[in-house]
């Protein structure tokens, strides 16, 4: 590894490790609502804390930077996950082009054809943020994936939103998985959540 990169992980390492704010640890509180039970995940965030609901039956595992969630399809996989951010960067074009680049350069190794299949600004305004949320096809082990992700930059943080599926299970999937996030939203300490259970990186849904 080159000098550079060395330093370049050690300045990461060192901002990460200074981060105090989103910790996706969850908690979780489980409540029933016309004869279904429902769960709330409760991450903290300095001295408030988030709620967020992730969609039924999808098992999830957190730690601080990261939940994956798992809905019942094994083909497909979902995670949220925080980067801190040094200073606020809005979603501007330059941005949402080195995000994009960055996202192809992620998918799985040995992945062909990708393409990138829609773009949308603003689809959700989480707590007043603006968000892009962009969806890449590709081709992996002879099948046909999509994958989505849902970028937030808040003013120290950004949150990514990511699904891979199937492309035949994408769009029911992408639906719940979508539809999850409008229930993301921050409360302050006085206003305390209720039956609230004890932390848990892993729990299964019924």
């Amino acid at each position: 590894m080159s000098s550079r990169s060395t330093i370049a992980l050690l300045f990461f390492g060192m901002v990460a490790s200074a981060y105090s704010g989103i910790d996706l640890t969850p908690t979780v509180n489980e409540y029933a609502a016309n004869g279904y039970k429902f769960q709330q995940l409760i991450f903290k965030d300095e001295k408030r804390r988030i709620e967020y609901e992730p969609p039924r039956g999808w098992n999830f595992e957190g730690g601080a930077n990261q939940l994956q969630l798992k809905p019942k399809n094994n083909f497909a996989e979902a995670a949220i996950t925080v980067t801190p951010l040094s200073k606020p960067q809005p979603l501007d074009e330059n941005t949402r082009t080195a995000l994009r680049e960055q996202f192809i350069a992620s998918l799985p190794v040995g992945s062909q054809f990708a393409k990138v299949e829609e773009e949308v600004t603003n689809s959700v305004l989480l707590n007043g943020n603006e968000s892009f949320e962009i969806t890449v096809s590709y081709q992996s082990t002879g099948e046909k994936f999509l994958r989505s992700a849902l970028f937030v930059n808040l003013k120290d943080a950004q949150l990514m939103f990511r699904l891979t599926a199937r492309k035949d299970d994408f769009q029911a999937l992408h639906r719940d998985f979508k539809s999850s996030i409008f229930s993301w939203h921050w409360t302050e300490p006085d206003q305390a959540p209720v039956h609230v259970s004890k932390n848990a990186e892993q729990a299964p849904v019924q």
